[in-house]
């Protein structure tokens, strides 16, 4: 009963305020600052997707749920003091945010409201990732091997935050883009983190990954316990995202003109 009565309640809540919903969805490109990329390689650059729903609580606050999928990579191939060292990865990630957005001007469909706004926002954020590589032909799962001999999770959290504008350019349509960068809780969305471990209980495989540096100067430069990324810092991703966003239509207001 007490379901039925939540779920009555929820009907008529989104129905009486349908016309402060949107929904949308928005493609891009990701991608990422770690221990493969010291300085952004935008060569890197891999697409995204996000589809979301915003309450608006007023002209200028709104909260949004976000759902979105990207790529990043990275390879030491892309800085000379790197390229001995040889790693590589791509990533997957499947990010779930929420966040709070704030309009520089009083945006809306009344008569009198803005047609266009910059806006920043922040929030929280959890993802899923998956650092892969590619070897003897074959992509491999990093987290498997353990190339460090550390155990870290699938899971992970965010602190998604960045700025943006928004158009009205139609009925019940708009256009938006942003720039949302986040600061992550994990060192290893490119599988490098600390120091070259001694592996020489692990398999073949999973040595000749963890040290790719003999496919380049014909030798192994690692030495156990000799720095294979840095955790002074954790790694971060960002996308850079052009949305189109539906009002949902709802009862019929007379224009605000004051």
């Amino acid at each position: 009963m007490k379901k039925l009565l939540f779920i009555l309640f929820l009907v008529k809540f989104i129905s009486a305020d349908a016309q402060r919903v949107d929904v949308g969805f928005g493609i891009g490109l990701a991608n990422y600052w770690g221990d493969l990329a010291p300085s952004i390689a935008f060569n890197e650059s891999k697409p995204t997707l996000n589809v979301f729903a915003r309450l608006n609580l007023s002209k200028t606050w709104a909260l949004t749920g976000q759902i979105t999928s990207l790529q990043v990579s990275g390879t030491d191939k892309n800085f000379d003091f790197n390229k001995s060292r040889n790693l590589s990865f791509t990533d997957n990630i499947t990010e779930y945010a929420g966040l709070v957005e704030y309009n520089f001007a009083n945006y809306g469909y009344g008569v009198l409201d803005s047609k266009i706004t910059g806006y920043i926002f922040g929030g929280f954020a959890g993802f899923k990732y998956t650092p892969q590589t590619v070897y003897d032909g074959q992509t491999v799962n990093l987290r498997d091997l353990k190339t460090e001999d550390v155990i870290y999770g699938t899971y992970s959290f965010a602190i998604p935050f960045g700025i943006g504008a928004k158009w009205i350019f139609a009925r019940n349509l708009s256009l938006e883009a942003n720039f949302n960068i986040r600061k992550t809780y994990t060192d290893y969305i490119d599988d490098a983190s600390g120091k070259y471990a001694d592996l020489s209980k692990s398999s073949l495989r999973t040595q000749h990954i963890a040290d790719r540096s003999y496919e380049v100067i014909g030798s192994k430069q690692s030495v156990a316990g000799s720095m294979r990324g840095s955790d002074n810092y954790n790694d971060w991703y960002m996308t850079f995202t052009t949305c189109l966003a539906y009002r949902l239509p709802g009862r019929i207001k007379c224009p605000s003109f004051f």
